[in-house]
């Protein structure tokens, strides 16, 4: 935290734009003057209301308003912190921050700077700021229940306690090989247990994390399937906006759009695509490689067919796009279904293609006045449990981040090596410190520079 002592950082906390109320954020040593010299507050209270005028460099005033101070250490930086509560006037926004910007030995904060320093100054472990994150970006009830898990204690406690009971068991196996060689052998099989125990305790949220992670990022869906099948139609039915152009001109979609919606709770990215067929132009041909190179990262599918898309070409596209994805998850939507003959139509792709029978499938038509709210409820419904099902009740929806999830596969990576090693207790035991390094580096205690930087890059200015 060196670097930072003699650096007083500032950000607007609230979004950029016209608004009833807009905070300044000011963290370090020089919170306090800027209070006392230009709002003009002789006795500064701390976690105090002041109502004041709040005056630039020239003593001009730029606006009135609300002014709190926290003094350091009760504080969330653990630095002295100012908030300047002011009208959210664009004009108001822009004049302080360039009255802040101009002053000596105060900076704009970088994305995430204010939860960095509190960090280093002990305010809480990296579980807990990138909960902060979570909940701040959360869109879904599904991701607010876990960033507060991150948050309120279940993360941090779980990960305590394992960490805990294994410090213990090192410390028994280290009185073991000093002291008591004789009793050695009768209490190999209970630390042995015991570790399993935690082992087995920690495999259940690395099971579980793909799920968390979609669930706090989003699932991504691809709409797939041949030419002028109604795929964007399906798009901006589902994100209910007119996203993307639709036309009946086949080869419409070159390109991939994607949008987050909510769907039961859940965060979902609808990705658009464009159709399969044999490329008719340069520009088309870029959007079917795209589509095609981008199969292997998706893991959730609709499959779109339509009543009138039934053709010898289509079924040759429809047979290689199930046979790429086959393995991942599939629905089918059977667009179109205003259309005379379409259930015919719908059989015969079900005949002609035996494979699709395996995958659940729905008809519907994207015509707006065959829409209803029942329907388009019916459509998420089935989405939700066709593509999206998830026991959300359960208690290991809690590690969601990559650099977690990685942290706790170390650690079980060397609690099997300790457990394989108890014939030499000293073995043991170095693969057991080396799981406790895993946790250090799962709360950020010895994380470098870069590392944290890592960590905190993707956390919105101002906080």
């Amino acid at each position: 935290m060196n670097k930072y002592i003699n650096q007083t950082i500032f950000a607007l906390s609230t979004v950029y734009g016209r608004s009833a109320v807009a905070i300044f954020r000011i963290s370090g040593p020089e919170s306090t003057e800027i209070a006392k010299k230009f709002c003009k507050i002789k006795k500064l209270k701390d976690r105090y209301v002041h109502y004041s005028t709040i005056y630039d460099q020239d003593l001009k005033v730029i606006d009135k308003g609300v002014i709190i101070f926290f003094k350091s250490p009760r504080s969330y930086t653990g630095e002295d912190v100012l908030e300047l509560h002011v009208h959210g006037s664009i004009s108001i926004i822009k004049k302080i921050t360039k009255f802040l910007s101009s002053l000596p030995k105060v900076c704009p904060a970088s994305p995430g700077e204010f939860s960095k320093r509190a960090f280093m100054n002990g305010k809480g472990s990296a579980l807990y700021f990138e909960g902060i994150n979570n909940l701040i970006n959360s869109e879904t009830e599904n991701q607010r229940l876990i960033a507060n898990k991150q948050i309120f204690g279940n993360v941090s406690q779980k990960c305590t306690i394992w960490r805990n009971n294994i410090l213990e068991i090192m410390a028994l196996i280290d009185a073991e090989i000093e002291f008591s060689e004789e009793i050695r052998s009768n209490n190999k099989n209970q630390y042995k247990k015991k570790l399993k125990l935690i082992k087995h305790d920690i495999s259940k949220p690395i099971k579980n994390f793909k799920e968390t992670n979609n669930l706090m990022h989003g699932s991504n869906i691809m709409i797939i399937g041949p030419t002028n099948v109604g795929k964007s139609s399906l798009f901006n039915l589902l994100v209910q906006e007119e996203k993307m152009i639709v036309s009946p001109i086949r080869g419409t979609t070159t390109d991939q759009s994607m949008q987050s919606i909510d769907v039961a709770g859940k965060k979902v990215n609808i990705i658009d695509s464009a159709g399969i067929r044999s490329p008719q132009n340069i520009i088309e041909a870029k959007g079917i490689d795209k589509t095609i190179q981008n199969i292997d990262k998706i893991e959730n599918f609709i499959l779109v067919l339509s009543p009138d898309s039934l053709d010898k070409d289509n079924l040759v596209n429809t047979c290689k796009i199930i046979e790429k994805i086959k393995s991942k998850k599939i629905v089918v939507f059977f667009n179109k279904s205003d259309l005379e003959g379409s259930q015919i139509k719908f059989r015969e792709w079900k005949e002609k293609i035996p494979e699709i029978n395996k995958f659940k499938s729905i008809s519907i038509s994207c015509i707006k006045k065959n829409m209803t709210n029942d329907m388009l409820i019916k459509i998420f419904n089935f989405l939700n449990s066709s593509l999206l099902t998830v026991d959300t009740k359960q208690k290991d929806h809690y590690f969601s981040e990559v650099r977690q999830h990685e942290c706790l596969l170390n650690i079980t990576k060397n609690l099997t090596y300790a457990i394989n090693n108890f014939d030499n207790l000293e073995i043991c035991n170095k693969y057991l410190r080396d799981s406790i390094n895993n946790f250090d580096e799962l709360f950020g205690k010895h994380n470098t520079e870069d590392q944290l930087g890592f960590i905190f890059k993707n956390f919105c200015i101002g906080k």
